[in-house]
């Protein structure tokens, strides 16, 4: 059994997306997309909840424009780029465990295996996961998360949604990461032994790593885009599509995936796109 605040904490964010469905549900209002000439009518986004959305856009850009975007900055100019390296692949091996669950649950046994090699050999050769000696033998990192494994099973989308703090989602993404914390066992056994602020931590060094990375592409896409938010949203849709397609694959090849705020403005979207917020990685 999990301690009362961390089920807590994970009920919350499936409730949150349960009474979000249910909300846009009983919205029959058609969705709206801005352009120079206002609102124009367009049902085919699927974000009925479209101003609701586009004011927790505002809110979640304005954290990372005064809050995220200038501690990156700071992490950047003091913090080498091995080091930063060495953080993103820590990150990526601790979020293993996970993956590999969703890879046995998409039946997608070579995928698995890859990542149960990635994970013993990067945590036991790699220091730590610190150094990602897997894809030097041909073990290419690529993610899989419970959104992408219940799409497989057949469960719809829903509408789009914007999320606190998370961003870009919809219900069935939502589930996907109360799940996801379940399956991780970092997560747990922090909980667990005592240390309920952990997670929390996690979660503010991976927010950090991802901008980061990722800041001056996001940049460049936001200032090149006429609507930045209705870009985003379509990027994300295109690539939850894809995860879906390649979790239903189980002969798909373990490419590494790149996430739809890894698109450069110029590119088109990737044809197997991931989750967070913005350009392409630095060489590992």
């Amino acid at each position: 059994m999990l301690p009362h605040q961390f089920r807590a904490v994970s009920s919350a964010a499936a409730l949150l997306c349960v009474v979000s469905l249910g909300a846009c549900a009983s919205n029959q209002q058609p969705a709206t997309s801005a352009g120079a000439a206002g609102p124009v009518s367009d049902p085919g986004n699927n974000d009925p909840l479209e101003s609701v959305n586009r004011t927790m856009w505002d809110v979640d850009l304005a954290l990372r424009d005064y809050l995220l975007t200038p501690v990156a900055h700071g992490y950047r100019a003091v913090t080498p780029d091995f080091f930063q390296n060495a953080v993103n692949n820590a990150l990526r091996n601790l979020g293993s465990p996970a993956i590999l669950a969703n890879d046995l649950f998409e039946g997608n046994s070579k995928r698995a295996g890859q990542t149960l090699a990635r994970l013993w050999l990067n945590t036991l050769v790699g220091v730590g996961g610190l150094i990602d000696v897997a894809a030097d033998q041909g073990l290419p990192y690529h993610e899989a998360d419970f959104g992408a494994t219940l799409g497989a099973w057949g469960v719809p989308a829903g509408p789009y949604l914007v999320l606190p703090l998370l961003g870009p989602s919809d219900p069935r993404d939502g589930i996907g990461k109360a799940v996801d914390t379940y399956l991780d066992p970092f997560n747990v056994e922090t909980t667990v032994h005592g240390v309920s602020s952990a997670p929390y931590y996690r979660f503010g060094v991976e927010a950090l790593n991802t901008e980061s990375r990722n800041q001056d592409d996001i940049e460049e896409l936001r200032k090149s885009s006429l609507d930045f938010y209705a870009a985003v949203r379509s990027l994300y849709q295109q690539r939850r599509t894809t995860d879906v397609a390649t979790a239903k694959n189980p002969d798909a090849p373990a490419v590494p995936n790149v996430p739809y705020d890894e698109v450069e403005p110029s590119s088109p979207v990737p044809s197997n796109p991931p989750a967070s917020t913005a350009g392409p990685e630095k060489a590992k």
